[in-house]
Order: structure tokens, then sequence, then C-alpha cells
């Protein structure tokens, strides 16, 4: 409790010292978060998505000029990574593939995400890959969620 204390303490006389930029960087995220999940039980997806610090790059552009990050997700995992909103102002799955026979499947796409209007800093961003039984569909749907929202659904459950 005397460390809660002191901590409140501290918060309270080093208030009046920061600038309003300061404080609002101090209170307000400053992250997004990407989640790449794999729904497939059965096939690892491989996936090129690009990002970049402008929102209002054409998608030919951002693909182009964006930065580039690969990933090989295996069945029934996921990956993530967090950047600075700053920097992550627009991304986009330029290309996914379901590995069903050697690099062979069906391939995916999503449409380009941007913040402010699809998004917020502090959200986290999920990028879902599923496909039927037959395997002969691949979709990838893209959800967003602000922030603290997997703290509120272990909560509810």
């Amino acid at each position: 409790m005397k460390r809660l204390a002191g901590f409140v303490l501290i918060a309270v006389l080093a208030l009046p010292l920061m600038s309003c930029d300061s404080l609002t960087d101090f209170l307000l995220p400053t992250t997004v978060t990407v989640s790449l999940v794999n729904a497939s039980p059965d096939y690892a997806v491989e996936v090129t998505l690009y990002y970049d610090d402008e929102d209002d790059l054409p998608e030919v552009i951002l693909t182009e000029f964006g930065t580039e990050i690969e990933l090989t997700i295996s069945a029934g995992n996921m990956s993530s990574f967090t950047r600075d909103c700053d920097d992550l102002q627009a991304i986009v799955i330029d290309d996914a593939d379901l590995l069903v026979l050697g690099g062979l499947g069906p391939e995916a796409n999503s449409e380009v995400l941007r913040i402010d209007d699809e998004y917020e800093c502090g959200d986290e961003i999920v990028f879902t890959f599923t496909h039927s039984d037959a395997v002969l569909d691949f979709d990838v749907v893209a959800t967003t969620h602000p922030l603290g929202w997997l703290k509120q659904r272990s909560d509810d459950d």
C-alpha cells in the first residue's frame, strides 16, 4: 500500500512539470498491435503484408514502397507484432497463400486499412485466415478491437 501511495504522490507532483503533449503521450496509447491468426487446423499460411507511415497512399504505392513483412504461420497458430501509431498509418495483406501441397493452394488478400478510418491508435488489428473443409476457398477477414478488448472478453467468460 505504501508503494502505491508513493507512486501516486510522485505522479501528482510530476503533473505540473509535464507539457500537454507529454501528458497526452503518457495517458493515450501510442501503438497498434497486428495479429495474424491461422484458423486452419491442417495447413500453414504464408503472408506478405505492407504498412507505411502515410495513411493516404494508394494500394499500389503502399505495396511498392511500404515496409514489407513476410511470415509463415503454422496451422492453428498466430503471430503478432506492435508498431508505433506514427509508423503504422496504413496496412494491407497483399498476398496470403494457404500451403496445401508444398506451396500450392488458394490465395487471398485484404483491403487497405487506414488509421482513423478502420482502426485507431491503441487498437489491435486481427487478420484471420479461414477456409472451408473442401479447401477450395480461402479468405482473410480483418477486424479491429479497441485497447483492452482481450481483458474485457476474458472478464465476460
